[in-house]
């Protein structure tokens, strides 16, 4: 069978390298492709048995989407990436499932948001809808700082500040499996791997339940545990699997069980979270 991987420009990773070799060992055909680097043919039609999305920027997301109507089977399925990738949209459907997340507003202009800033009497964090890697991400500390906020590029997402967390976990999914790592709290991305830590029966319930929410595989959150609980703050198409020991033949397994049609994936319905 023939796997074709939608990468971004990024360099590859010894996990992904690790999952090449894993794949090729188990008989399949591994290629690549990097949309940012090329022009494409609209016209183009799949050509491959499965293809593999690992990429969250707008061009191989449109290739995928292209191929997606043409008819082709994507990993993570084309309709779940875009759901997700609009942290507007993810975060009003975990929120309305139920899935604690961040009380949240949208809004193309944050210094609108002066009002709810008095209102909370705690900082806010702003962060462009389809931001990626926790690139221009911001805090608001104050509704006079949000009065005086620049003009911002498209829409923004606008959450209540977690207050009292030390650290962020990544939670890692394949499927039902699901691992943790840990790092120091950031509002930045910091890209070296957290240390590998046990997954509590909380967090893993409401990792498969995002997984089923929106239709993933292969999936990452971030997550903080605040004074009530855990709570998303984001949901990522096929992360990068720092620091989970072994994760390549994991994920290998996944990829070689859904190419041969013994798993599916489908965004799941849930009933409106109870008042």
């Amino acid at each position: 069978m023939k796997l074709h991987f939608i990468r971004s420009s990024k360099e590859r990773s010894c996990v992904l390298e690790d999952l090449y070799s894993y794949l090729v060992e188990r008989g399949f055909e591994v290629t690549e492709g990097i949309p940012d680097r090329t022009a494409h043919d609209l016209d183009l039609t799949p050509r491959h048995d499965l293809y593999i999305l690992k990429a969250r920027t707008e061009l191989p997301v449109s290739i995928a989407g292209v191929l997606h109507q043409r008819g082709a089977r994507i990993l993570n399925p084309y309709p779940s990436c875009v759901m997700i990738l609009n942290k507007i949209v993810a975060t009003a459907m975990m929120r309305h499932a139920g899935i604690p997340a961040p009380r949240s507003w949208a809004t193309a202009d944050p210094s609108l948001l002066h009002f709810v800033a008095a209102a909370e009497r705690k900082p806010l964090v702003i962060k462009p809808f389809n931001g990626i890697h926790s690139q221009n991400v911001m805090v608001a500390n104050s509704s006079d700082e949000l009065e005086d906020w620049p003009v911002t590029v498209g829409p923004m997402l606008v959450q209540e500040f977690i207050e009292g967390c030390a650290q962020r976990f990544k939670v890692h999914c394949v499927g039902e499996q699901v691992f943790a790592t840990c790092k120091p709290f950031s509002l930045g991305g910091h890209h070296e791997p957290g240390r590998p830590l046990e997954v509590s029966d909380a967090v893993r319930d409401i990792a498969v339940r995002c997984g089923k929410l929106f239709g993933l595989g292969l999936y990452g959150l971030d997550v903080l545990i605040a004074a009530g609980g855990p709570v998303v703050v984001d949901v990522n198409p096929f992360p990068g699997y720092k620091g989970v020991p072994g994760i390549a033949k994991v994920i290998g397994d996944y990829i070689a069980a859904y190419a041969r049609g013994r798993v599916s994936l489908m965004p799941g319905e849930y009933p409106r979270a109870e008042d």
